[in-house]
């Protein structure tokens, strides 16, 4: 229990503007004191799309800030990250399409792409690491990519493969130290750019960093943000019949920080335009017996922060409910579900746990949930107390579902014909949701 107390008031801290504001004077100085350049490291994989589509990306925000970029080229991803790696490399290419048509970017059509196999792969890597050793250009790197996911022919590559010996000890040892690097500093996804101690993962986070260099970097960009498109719309086309006609179904996790985010977003989406929203609970990833390594933990803390601050939804006064409390919630859903005040409790038990540091592995912080979700303690609490526990072969059936939706984590979002992953996804059901509405 003391543990508990104090890893509430921790996390409290560790989230705080205040820290934050430290930490970055802290690297600010350091950079000034050492008079280095303002400097991107940039982590990425030939065989992941979203280190391509950020390869697009990056010249224009070198330029606009003036900003030096170190290439870091990483082979692959750290299987212990991922419960379902291949479905997450399949979602990944669809979710890379939308992205790249978003921000008008290329990318190969997905039913006519196909990739290399480990033995052809080997002039790619000999090429990206010339580039990184030779401090060659972003636009060098990104024509190996373009040979790669677009066939369009690469002089590098070519020369690549024409010799005999394409990876040699010294290469296959930089790829290892270049990943050992990356995992130190505190991150295991390629697509990502360092800066002063604070990551950016893909095209998704590169508001966050835009917003950081505006106010630290007098630039001629004025302050402006560009790759916001996924917010920088929502919600603000109007309401129709059509739009109301089909229910959005969200698939949460009590634990998920961004299920907080995502539930929290999506009550929004549906309210804006009138859609039904239906929550279908699953378990956690750790209570389904898989192991979610500290380092990925930190960067979704540190990263949920961030995306709560942007939305305007608190986040950082954590009361972890993994175990007992991720129990009790589930125990009572069904109850109410059954009164219609299931969105409005899933969202006290998860702003509670989330932003407000309340235990809910005990009766008294969830008779406070309960009261507050305008629930009849007395009832909750026959409810906590039942012995045969129905809720679990629920949420086993909503993992299931899951799955077979081709998803393997949440929060997750299905309309209609359209399923996607990701609290910062919703964009992808309101554009669903506005198609129907002109259909």
């Amino acid at each position: 229990m003391l543990k508990q107390h104090i890893m509430r008031y921790m996390t409290k801290a560790i989230s705080s503007d205040t820290v934050l504001s430290t930490k970055r004077l802290y690297h600010e100085g350091k950079r000034s004191i050492t008079s280095k350049e303002h400097t991107l490291e940039v982590f990425v994989c030939i065989t992941d799309p979203y280190s391509y589509l950020l390869l697009q990306v990056i010249p224009e925000i070198q330029q606009r800030y003036g900003l030096q970029v170190r290439l870091y080229t990483v082979r692959d991803k750290q299987t212990d990250m991922f419960p379902d790696l291949a479905k997450w490399q399949q979602n990944s290419l669809i979710d890379c399409a939308r992205l790249a048509k978003l921000y008008a970017l290329s990318f190969p059509e997905l039913d006519n792409f196909a990739g290399k196999n480990d033995n052809a792969l080997d002039a790619y890597w000999a090429a990206m690491l010339h580039v990184e050793k030779c401090a060659l250009s972003v636009t060098d790197m990104l024509a190996i990519f373009a040979q790669y996911w677009q066939n369009v022919p690469s002089e590098l590559v070519a020369q690549k493969t024409a010799e005999t010996e394409l990876m040699p000890l010294a290469s296959c040892k930089m790829l290892i130290q270049n990943q050992e690097y990356q995992v130190k500093q505190g991150h295991y996804l390629p697509a990502t750019i360092k800066y002063a101690g604070e990551w950016y993962w893909a095209i998704d986070r590169l508001d966050h960093l835009e917003s950081r260099l505006n106010l630290l970097l007098a630039s001629s960009a004025g302050g402006q943000v560009k790759y916001d498109r996924q917010t920088k719309h929502l919600l603000t086309h109007p309401a129709t019949p059509e739009t109301a006609a089909h229910p959005v179904t969200l698939y949460f996790s009590a634990r998920s920080p961004y299920s907080y985010l995502g539930l929290e977003l999506a009550v929004k989406l549906c309210n804006h335009y009138g859609c039904p929203l239906i929550v279908k609970p699953v378990l956690p990833m750790m209570m389904r017996g898989m192991n979610v390594p500290q380092t990925k933990k930190m960067y979704i803390f540190h990263d949920t922060k961030r995306e709560a601050k942007k939305h305007g939804i608190d986040y950082g006064f954590v009361a972890d409910p993994l175990g007992k409390a991720v129990e009790n919630c589930y125990a009572l859903f069904a109850l109410a579900k059954s009164q219609g005040k299931e969105i409005s409790y899933l969202l006290e038990f998860a702003r509670a746990v989330n932003s407000q540091g309340l235990l809910a592995d005990n009766e008294n912080g969830m008779q406070v949930i309960v009261q507050r979700s305008g629930l009849n303690w007395h009832e909750a609490k026959r409810e906590l107390n039942n012995p045969v526990q129905p809720w679990r072969q629920e949420v086993e059936d909503n993992m299931n579902e899951l799955n077979n939706l081709g998803l393997w984590g949440v929060p997750c979002f299905h309309y209609q014909d359209t399923v996607t992953w990701g609290q910062d996804r919703l964009w992808v059901i309101e554009q669903a949701i506005l198609s129907k509405k002109k259909a």
